[in-house]
């Protein structure tokens, strides 16, 4: 389902963004969120939740690695486009992972009367991660993928869709930004 607002800008949140940010969200943090897909009973929580391949009996442990693996890499690019880079490596390494794995989850175009759309060429967990990579080709279809982030605030990045018109959102909420203006403050403070 796309949210839309009357003007239809800024770029709503829509289905392709939700699965990715759940997917990426499912890591732990320091604001209490705990690790979601540590073994493969997380990942079968994770795929029921996001409606994909639950009902696959092949779901191992192996599985919940490449998961991990996936969402770093994932998480590695939201945090680019926060401006939030580790190091100059960080963001080329994830996207030569994103390319490699993305070989293993190959799409397919579905035309209609609509436009295009890409959907996974297989079932199960190649599936559901071949899901994870259309929703990326759908976002930046729309124009919308930059707007995927991670949360400047060390104590939360939680992945959230920037809904701010030139796309310069930093926080996922004014929570996260009132906290961080406040720590920037009191270190001013201290700095005299």
């Amino acid at each position: 389902m796309e949210r839309t607002t009357a003007e239809g800008y800024p770029p709503s949140v829509c289905d392709s963004s939700e699965l990715i940010l759940g997917f990426v969200n499912t890591r732990p943090s320091g604001n209490g969120r705990v690790e979601s897909l540590s073994d493969r009973d997380g990942l079968v929580r994770w795929l029921t939740g996001a409606g994909l391949a639950a009902d696959d009996p092949g779901v191992s442990y192996a599985d919940a690695v490449a998961a991990q693996e996936l969402r770093g890499a994932l998480e590695t690019i939201l945090r680019a486009h926060a401006g939030c880079v580790d190091d100059v490596t960080s963001v080329p390494a994830a996207e030569a992972y994103l390319r490699r794995v993305a070989e293993r989850y190959p799409l397919t175009p579905r035309l209609s009367a609509d436009g295009c759309t890409f959907v996974p060429a297989q079932t199960g967990v190649p599936g559901a991660f071949g899901a994870l990579f259309a929703a990326a080709a759908d976002l930046a279809a729309r124009g919308a993928w930059s707007r995927l982030k991670v949360c400047k605030n060390p104590s939360c990045l939680a992945g959230f869709f920037d809904k701010t018109r030139n796309s310069s959102g930093l926080y996922c909420g004014a929570a996260c930004g009132s906290q961080m203006s406040m720590r920037a403050y009191r270190s001013r403070l201290r700095t005299g």
